[in-house]
């Protein structure tokens, strides 16, 4: 066989199909409990992954949220197994260890995850005894006694996490009242007592109430990497009613969004547990993790009750549960605050 052809031989590992090479720059990432699965972000229709992380030497058991940081390497959250974040270079691929990992020793409520420009990592950990946020020095490894612990006063549930295009930290949950509250707090300033930038909250969001279950992701927040414009996917607790509202950069106080996607055409359901929902391409695309290893794509400026554009369907045997979901894409920095790789 000649070596060029090499590329395209395949082989099972623990009933999972997997290609003997990396997904392109542009790819999306299913992130399934023990698996990671990847498909080039030009797919659409049935696709066999491109690139599939599984084993147990990858130590994945409940992998949840993900993020991709400006070197490509995936940044991967345990939920309630373990206390641990791993760390993939981009091209792992089958069962393959993590490059590194790191231990939050206080807790294993790891819901929500984001990476700033210097590579430190804030945890989203939603323990009642110390939930907010985590933040990991960038290169840590094995257990990090100390990480820094923001909160936030305005926030009762703490849900979802990003970072923006000024490595500020954008907090998502509910109030005590059950509303939803976005707060931005200026960590590009200071880490260890970051200021209050932005507060987004009010009737006029028409952000859908939530609470209830605890640890819930019913909300998901993703900032597009080129306009800084804020995608929050977000839902009512008993699930009757599903939407993604798009605000404007840097908005703040009682504003409405500039667009919203929501409606049956959309075919987004409901949030899983745990994991990001939504993330962005660098060109505006929003991209929503859907059960049975779908994931449906929105042309930049999509509103309303409208189709998808893209729908990437996973056409080997998997999990069939909702799996989070991260973006590698080239032309500007990724989502969660992610640059192109170096």
């Amino acid at each position: 066989m000649k070596p060029a052809l090499c590329v395209g031989v395949v082989s099972m590992l623990f009933g999972v199909q997997l290609a003997h090479a990396a997904c392109p720059k542009d790819a999306v990432f299913l992130v399934l409990s023990d698996q990671i699965r990847g498909y080039s972000l030009r797919a659409n229709g049935a696709t066999e992954p491109c690139q599939v992380l599984q084993g147990p030497l990858t130590t994945l058991m409940t992998a949840g949220a993900t993020v991709i940081d400006k070197k490509d390497s995936f940044h991967v959250a345990q939920f309630l197994t373990s206390s641990t974040v791993d760390i993939f270079p981009r091209k792992a691929e089958g069962n393959e260890a993590p490059s590194r990992s790191f231990m939050l020793t206080t807790t294993n409520d790891l819901l929500s995850i984001a990476v700033d420009s210097h590579l430190n990592d804030f945890v989203l950990t939603v323990r009642p005894s110390e939930a907010g946020v985590l933040v990991a020095p960038a290169n840590s490894s094995g257990p990090v006694s100390n990480a820094i612990h923001i909160t936030d006063p305005n926030i009762v549930q703490y849900v979802s996490i990003a970072i923006d295009s000024d490595d500020n930290l954008l907090i998502a949950g509910y109030d005590v009242r059950g509303a939803v509250i976005i707060d931005t707090l200026g960590t590009s300033r200071s880490i260890t007592s970051p200021p209050l930038l932005r507060s987004l909250t009010g009737s006029k969001t028409g952000l859908l109430p939530g609470a209830g279950l605890f640890a819930r992701n019913n909300i998901t927040i993703a900032v597009d990497p080129r306009t800084d414009e804020l995608f929050v996917y977000n839902q009512t607790s008993d699930m009757t009613q599903i939407q993604v509202s798009v605000f404007a950069a840097q908005a703040n106080g009682d504003v409405p969004p500039v667009r919203t996607i929501s409606g049956p055409a959309t075919e987004i359901t409901g949030s899983g547990l745990p994991g990001n929902k939504i993330a962005i391409t660098s060109d505006g695309r929003l991209l929503d993790a859907e059960p049975n290893l779908r994931i449906l794509a929105f042309a930049p400026g999509a509103r309303g009750n409208v189709a998808p554009s893209q729908v990437i369907e996973d056409s080997t045997p998997g999990p069939v549960t909702l799996g989070g979901i991260a973006v590698r894409s080239s032309g500007g920095r990724q989502d969660n605050g992610n640059d192109d790789a170096q």
